[in-house]
């Protein structure tokens, strides 16, 4: 994009991002222009439901510049959809929400802070210090379900999401119960689990857009809820593309290969502070956006 000539950066600090109606709209526009993004209004709604306080703009008159926000979970949070007008790039719009957003996860108690990171963004996040600690791999849905063995896990569509906080806190690390519970109001969201007698041994969320996020304790488990998902989604004839983001710490990527799963790409993950985050990681399933972990 070509940058306007004789247009000086806006000189205001980063602000709370207020949740209007009229607010949103303006933040939504930027990000669908800023990333040539469809409309990203409800995952706005979710992330400022799931962490109200995280989410910062930069304004110049009457127009909003750039975004980006911060979810905190616990010692770690994640830090993302970091976007700016392309008519201001090359401003230092980038590093001052970016920086901004850095003080407040350090004022939140947080001692990790993690990101993906596309190529045009990384220098951006290394001049921060930020360092590259493996990738996220991005994959698309197949189109058929491939034919196998029937599953042999208990499986359920449930909206008790209390249920599964436990299961999620030991494996994610870190505690995202206002992010699942935002979840679970989404009227496009439907989330599977799997139980091992009484107790959840998995779960995965679908959503228009995304699978995830989830997790499993084994790869039976993890096929399963992958092929729940998208034989519901084959029996609606929905045609949509639909992505799963697997996290660095998967161990579930020749799972997900195996049932057609391809890979489209892989954004560089990194982190400040501790590279090693808590939990037991291996057995994430999917992401909940680049925006959220």
């Amino acid at each position: 994009m070509v940058q306007s000539v004789g247009r000086r950066a806006p000189s205001r600090e980063p602000r709370p991002l207020r949740g209007t109606p009229a607010e949103l709209a303006r933040v939504d526009r930027l990000v669908m222009t800023a990333y040539a993004f469809p409309s990203r209004r409800s995952e706005l709604e979710l992330y400022l439901a799931a962490g109200p306080d995280g989410w910062f703009v930069i304004g110049d008159g009457g127009e909003i510049v750039a975004v980006g926000g911060a979810l905190a979970y616990g010692s770690f949070c994640w830090i993302g959809l970091i976007a700016t007008d392309p008519a201001r790039r090359r401003q230092g719009l980038a590093t001052k929400i970016s920086l901004h957003l850095v003080d407040w996860a350090h004022g939140m108690g947080c001692t990790t802070i993690a990101l993906d990171a596309s190529r045009v963004g990384r220098p951006v996040y290394e001049r921060l210090g930020f360092r590259a600690v493996g990738e996220t791999v991005e994959l698309s849905l197949p189109s058929a379900m491939p034919a196998d063995k029937p599953s042999s896990a208990a499986l359920s569509r449930s909206d008790d999401v209390e249920r599964l906080l436990a299961l999620d806190r030991g494996v994610f690390g870190g505690d995202r119960a206002p992010l699942l519970r935002a979840l679970r109001l989404q009227h496009d969201a439907s989330c599977y689990v799997a139980t091992n007698g009484d107790e959840p041994a998995g779960y995965l969320f679908a959503r228009k857009r995304l699978l995830g996020p989830g997790c499993a304790r084994n790869d039976v488990i993890a096929r399963d809820l992958v092929r729940a998902a998208l034989t519901d989604r084959a029996a609606t004839g929905d045609t949509r593309v639909q992505r799963l983001l697997l996290p660095i710490e998967s161990r579930y990527l020749d799972v997900l290969c195996r049932l057609g799963l391809r890979v489209e790409r892989r954004l560089t993950h990194m982190r400040l502070g501790d590279p090693v985050l808590p939990g037991a990681r291996d057995q994430l399933l999917a992401q909940t956006s680049y925006a959220a972990g």
